[in-house]
């Protein structure tokens, strides 16, 4: 594939129809960055001008049967079809993600007219394509199993209308699994659509918004729910603190008594006493409001997700004279003015969802391979639509889920409690 096919394919689903074709024993290098991990050097106005050219065709040759890649209004068609003579059923997989299309047109458009760089591409994408990453990644490694997928993936613009108009379509009709709609809105109308359809998997990778699973037994949350991370951290308390004495704490502008009272209840049987502090603002958080934890055996639960007042309860514990362990929610790992050595002292202890070792041999062969095909790591979503297309399409199971309701869809319940060791976070075993 010669270079310049290779620039267009990189940056294809930004600007407009057109058609590709690439032979299976030539990897698909989709990543928009180059082995260097900068955005690569494309040429605008030739893509354009190519793109313009190709809409003129009417067919692509056919020499190329093994993998094709066809761009149509949008959207385009990845067949992974290496031995349907082995395998009769081919696994039918529709995308629904926001690609911003039309935008990114028209952003590469204004910087090109003042002059700037055009290289790169508009932040509203990025999501979309860091799951489209995974799910083409997915595909490639599921054609190796000989396992034939025909995968098309459809631009939403996060648009109702849009998404109607998608729906309607035969092949999204007739699909096995559909990964999106993303955004609430279009992912309500869609499942309510197919809810009646069994033969339908529908894959929602963010929400943990209960209500879209109610009344759908064919839709499959990635994101475990708060209830998931509750019973985890619950039982884990129950199993290895019931010789301490819990406290609480939390803003009060958060309202987090009624979660207070859940975790409490849940409790009981292990603590017969607990305490609970709410505190008006930060400038009420020093050394002396700690009074009421012990010299030892103190287990403390942050309730509060505000990360100034967790970086500041974190640091006054971690000055305190006293023995405690922390518990807190899992937005704590993503709080980057905590220091890592504080939340070592105090043994953090949080639920993790979808926990991932970078360390493990061979999460690091999946990572270096991912790499060496899109020149950038592996992000969490990349990992999540990756490993969701390998679950529903072959018998290599990532996940577990359980059914919430009677007659409703399935949750991941993929928690695992995990504290600061070496400056990593690992699973407690």
């Amino acid at each position: 594939m010669n270079n310049t096919l290779i620039k267009i394919f990189c940056f294809i689903i930004f600007l407009g129809s057109s058609f590709l074709a690439i032979s299976q024993d030539k990897k698909i290098k989709f990543g928009y960055h180059d082995q260097s991990g900068n955005i690569k050097d494309i040429n605008t106005k030739e893509i354009f001008k190519k793109i313009e050219e190709e809409k003129k065709l009417s067919v692509i040759s056919k020499e190329i049967a093994d993998t094709t890649i066809s761009l149509l209004d949008s959207n385009y068609i990845i067949d992974s079809i290496t031995s349907v003579s082995v395998i009769q059923d081919t696994i039918l997989v529709s995308v629904l993600l926001p690609l911003y299309i039309e935008r990114n047109y028209k952003q590469v458009k204004a910087w090109e007219e003042n002059k700037q760089d055009t290289n790169r591409i508009h932040s509203t994408s990025d999501l979309a394509l860091s799951f489209l990453e995974g799910i083409m990644f997915a595909v490639d490694s599921l054609s190796d199993l000989q396992i034939p997928i025909k995968l098309q993936v459809y631009n939403t613009e996060n648009n109702l209308d849009t998404v109607r108009k998608i729906s309607n379509i035969r092949f999204v009709k007739q699909s096995n699994v559909v990964f999106g709609p993303i955004h609430p809105k279009n992912f309500n109308f869609f499942r309510n659509k197919f809810k009646s359809d069994t033969n339908k998997i529908i894959i929602n990778p963010l929400s943990i918004d209960d209500k879209f699973l109610k009344n759908n037994q064919n839709v499959y949350f990635l994101q475990p729910l708060l209830k998931q991370k509750r019973d985890s951290i619950c039982s884990f308390i129950k199993k290895f603190e019931e010789s301490r004495k819990i406290s609480f704490v939390t803003l009060k502008s958060d309202e987090m008594k009624s979660e207070y009272n859940i975790i409490k209840y849940r409790l009981d049987s292990v603590f017969t006493k607990s305490s609970f502090k709410e505190f008006k603002n930060l400038s009420e958080i020093d050394k002396t409001s700690f009074t009421f934890l012990k010299n030892e055996g103190n287990l403390l639960f942050v309730l509060s997700e505000n990360k100034l007042f967790v970086n500041k309860i974190i640091k006054y514990i971690r000055s305190i004279d006293t023995n405690v362990s922390v518990y807190s929610s899992e937005k704590v790992i993503n709080i980057e003015e905590i220091d890592i050595e504080n939340l070592m002292k105090l043994d953090m202890r949080v639920p993790v969802s979808n926990y991932f070792d970078n360390y493990s041999k061979k999460n690091r062969n999946l990572q270096n391979k991912f790499e060496n095909v899109y020149y950038h790591k592996m992000n969490k979503n990349s990992r999540l639509s990756f490993l969701s297309i390998l679950h529903f399409c072959s018998d290599q199971k990532q996940y577990n889920f359980t059914q919430l309701y009677d007659g409703g869809g399935f949750v991941n319940t993929d928690v695992q409690i995990c504290t600061y060791k070496d400056y990593r976070l690992i699973p407690i075993k």
